[in-house]
């Protein structure tokens, strides 16, 4: 419960940053096995964006989550099931809709009923996978 208590004193932005730094090293675990997860640059490059001031809409945040043509961090995470790196894609695609909902808060966008589930109740969520892998 740790990364709430930290999280949620700072701005959303700053929130972002330091989960990129999270993000960050979800994805060297998901490339040890891997290597080819252009999934996960993606959502760790959206989250360092949106993180660093960048115009990002929380639609696009949570496509990178799953979209209309089923491409995503979550469609890996079903692909990686019961295999070494499905720890990290389940924590990466965490943080990635913690981001969204950020997102979604900030710019007004109406949002989806996935995305309006999630809340800072995710960190401990978050927290709890990242104990997992240690």
């Amino acid at each position: 419960m740790k990364l709430r208590a930290e999280l949620i004193a700072l701005p959303p932005r700053q929130q972002a940053r330091r989960l990129a730094a999270v993000a960050a090293s979800l994805v060297i675990q998901i490339k040890r096995t891997e290597p080819h997860a252009p999934e996960a640059e993606a959502a760790l490059a959206a989250i360092r964006t949106w993180g660093d001031g960048g115009g990002l809409t929380g639609r696009y945040v949570s496509d990178l989550v799953y979209s209309d043509e089923e491409r995503g961090t979550l469609r890996r995470l079903s692909e990686a099931a019961g295999k070494p790196s499905e720890g990290a894609w389940n924590a990466l695609t965490t943080a990635v809709m913690y981001v969204a909902w950020l997102v979604y808060q900030e710019t007004g966008e109406p949002m989806p009923s996935d995305v309006n589930e999630v809340g800072e109740d995710s960190l401990d969520f978050l927290d709890e996978q990242l104990a997992q892998l240690g």
